[in-house]
């Protein structure tokens, strides 16, 4: 479980239809590197009801098979 000690939520990209979100962000102190997190939710009367997520390991542009960043 991560701490809170040098955590850092940097939301790169949020965006909404209908009834869901996502936000698409970096996150720095949830493991020993960068984190990139996507988390998706399904809102129901102004509340989430449902939540996923992506978690991965930041892969700087040069490693990526397109050059390209993932944030």
């Amino acid at each position: 479980m991560p701490g809170l000690r040098g955590f850092s939520w940097e939301p790169k990209r949020v965006a909404a239809q209908g009834d869901l979100v996502f936000t698409h962000s970096l996150v720095h102190g949830w493991g020993p590197g960068p984190t990139v997190i996507v988390d998706i939710f399904r809102l129901e009367s102004g509340r989430i009801v449902e939540h996923w997520d992506v978690v991965q390991d930041l892969v700087r542009p040069e490693a990526t098979a397109s050059g390209n960043s993932m944030v």
